[in-house]
């Protein structure tokens, strides 16, 4: 028996190997009993079977392939129970018996299979072979984000004051909702990523950076961001639309954005383009009106594909970032959109800035050529983007209606943009000259620099007419714009010193527009509601004042920056002049946007006899020296959360 139990080890010799128990001595007959397996022979057994099965379904994995391809699986299914079908019709056998989860670990093949006959009570191959799948060390969590209304962050009732006002504002310079479909209750149905992301803009605009409400709500969207861009199952296109609302009302919008466009990649949100622009064309203008189906949904996921390009746009030509993406061919092409029945007024807001901002990518790229460094080419290429510039907007002109009540300010913004571009364009032919003191300029780039002052000088009179319907909008606005109104006024004081004429505007009437502006956006800046403002306001309200009070004291006028006050309506707590900040050290505080966030060319301009434009280069100057002090006011660069 014991040298019967040692040839068991041996699976040849296991199977022919007989043991004797009796014999008759009379005819020398024996007879044999089968000898019972022990858990090691059962093992052995059953690896010895699955080897077979395998051999047998690797020869039939052709056609299941072929099957499977077919679109037999039901597509209805989710991801899991198609898997655990597919694994089932590989494997031969049904559905309920294949693995649900592979994060069950187990030391070695033969204990699995061990394992795995045990816990079937069939010893199958299949069953033991599923159990050896390889463990996952990590689990998918299904994350819920939460409703701001529905955690107690907002009441209903605040949620929907903060939402009417984001669409009573925000919304033109996120051009990406069409009010008819994007309600209140239709965005927190579909997703509460977008729904909070609203209410967070609506609220800094009401409330201002300053207030609890904002930076508690304000801490809790960059948590359930966080998490909406790691899970893949969050991506949507409500949560790109949200991406885009925070990219542009926080210093991380770079990021965000890239972030967006990666995403809408992944959700083949440019297909929606492209088909809407095949049928455009192909149904012709006698169908114009007609409705497919789907189209509302493809309009929806155009405006966001096309307002990310235009942040991608802008991001390079005025931030320096590189441009991952453009158009190719006219993008004026896209005008026929507009013809659609599912064309939404907001969309007389996205598609100029579409256009805009392509032709200005293609201009930067043009100015910024180093072959055409000399004079005659820059001065062609700036008179091209001129033109260029002054079609774009007369286009626009014509195609607004005048009738819609919307349409003036649109009208100005497109003087204001227009300005912009110039303005741009000949401090950028300026940069790539590399000359940047004016007494050693050529007449031709003396010319340019006067025509930049004059593209200013008109870009002041337009924001700050009456009844300055531009300005009072900037609370709704992004820094970026907050950005270009003061570096626009700066840079017109400084060009004033730099390029001084007989029919330059006098001294005082710069101061005083200065002012203008001070007061409107101090005011824009969030003194309005309940005496508190947003940091932007007070970042750019800091560098505006002081800049006006450093040019009239360089210029010997004796004026200097005058505080705004909050109208009088009866409230108390408007009854304040608007203070700024560290106006009386008007020396310390750093521009640090300018420097090290947007790429706005023409503040390092000098002149070797004009000194009283140093005000503006000692501040430059600063802010290259690495102070971590930001704007002055004894916060960190670091904390800025807006």
């Amino acid at each position: 028996m014991g040298g019967a139990a040692g040839d068991a080890a041996s699976p040849a010799k296991a199977r022919k190997r007989r043991i004797p128990s009796r014999c008759r001595a009379l005819n020398k007959v024996c007879e044999f009993e089968e000898l019972p397996k022990d858990a090691q022979q059962l093992e052995i057994d059953l690896l010895e079977k699955q080897v077979e099965s395998l051999k047998a379904q690797l020869l039939s994995q052709g056609a299941s392939a072929a099957v499977l391809a077919s679109g037999q699986t039901d597509a209805n299914l989710p991801l899991t129970a198609r898997q655990d079908s597919v694994s089932a019709h590989v494997l031969g056998q049904p559905a309920a018996l294949s693995p649900i989860s592979s994060n069950a670990t187990a030391p070695d093949l033969s204990s699995r299979a061990h394992l795995a006959s045990r816990a079937t009570g069939t010893g199958s191959p299949e069953a033991a072979f599923a159990s050896c799948r390889k463990p996952s060390h990590y689990d998918a969590v299904a994350i819920q984000l939460p409703d701001f209304v529905d955690i107690g962050l907002l009441s209903p009732e605040q949620a929907e004051l903060y939402f009417n006002t984001f669409f009573h504002g925000s919304d033109r310079y996120v051009p990406v909702f069409d009010p008819q479909h994007d309600t209140a209750q239709s965005v927190r149905a579909r997703s509460s990523l977008l729904f909070s992301a609203i209410c967070t803009v609506g609220c800094r605009a009401l409330s201002g950076t300053d207030s609890q409400q904002w930076r508690l709500l304000n801490f809790h969207m960059k948590r359930i961001l966080n998490a909406a861009m790691v899970v893949p199952s969050m991506a949507s296109l409500e949560t790109v639309q949200a991406l885009l609302v925070r990219a542009c009302y926080t210093s991380e919008r770079s990021l965000l954005v890239a972030v967006a466009t990666r995403m809408a990649l992944d959700l083949g949100l440019s297909d929606a383009y492209d088909e809407l622009m095949t049928r455009a064309i192909t149904k012709g203008r006698q169908l114009a009106d007609a409705l497919a189906p789907d189209e509302t949904t493809l309009m929806r996921k155009t405006r966001t594909w096309l307002y990310i390009l235009v942040m991608g746009h802008i991001l390079h030509v005025d931030a320096g970032d590189l441009l991952p993406l453009k158009f190719s061919g006219d993008v004026r092409r896209c005008r026929v959109l507009l013809r659609r029945p599912v064309s939404a007024k907001q969309d007389l807001c996205l598609w100029p800035q579409v256009e805009l901002n392509a032709l200005r990518a293609r201009i930067y790229a043009t100015l910024s050529d180093p072959r055409r460094v000399r004079d005659e080419d820059i001065m062609s290429d700036v008179r091209d983007a001129m033109i260029d510039l002054d079609v774009w907007y007369n286009d626009w002109a014509r195609i607004y209606d005048k009738d819609d009540p919307q349409t003036p300010w649109l009208t100005l913004n497109l003087q204001v943009q227009r300005c912009w571009g110039v303005t741009m364009a000949l401090c950028r032919a300026i940069r790539t000259t590399g000359v940047e003191n004016v007494d050693v300029m050529s007449p031709t780039q003396r010319a340019l620099l006067s025509m930049a002052k004059d593209a200013l000088r008109q870009h002041l009179e337009i924001i700050i007419e009456e009844p300055r319907l531009y300005l009072h909008n900037l609370r709704y606005a992004m820094d970026f714009v907050w950005a270009k109104c003061v570096f626009c006024y700066l840079l017109l004081l400084k060009l004033s010193i730099l390029l001084p004429d007989n029919e330059q505007t006098p001294t005082c009437e710069l101061v005083a527009c200065g002012n203008t502006l001070l007061a409107e956006l101090s005011e824009a800046g969030g003194a309005l509601m309940y005496g508190h403002r947003n940091n932007t306001g007070k970042l750019y309200l800091q560098l505006l004042q002081t800049g006006i009070e450093k040019y009239s004291r360089a210029m010997g006028d004796g004026l200097a920056a005058q505080p705004s006050r909050a109208p009088d309506d009866g409230n108390p707590r408007r009854l304040q002049e608007v203070e700024v900040p560290g106006a009386g050290d008007a020396d310390s505080f750093v521009p640090e946007q300018f420097v090290f966030e947007w790429d706005f060319p023409g503040l390092t301009l000098f002149s070797s006899s004009a000194t009283e434009a140093g005000w503006l280069d000692s501040i430059l100057l600063e802010a290259l020296n690495g102070t971590d002090e930001f704007m002055g006011f004894g916060w960190s660069s670091t904390e800025m959360g807006d």
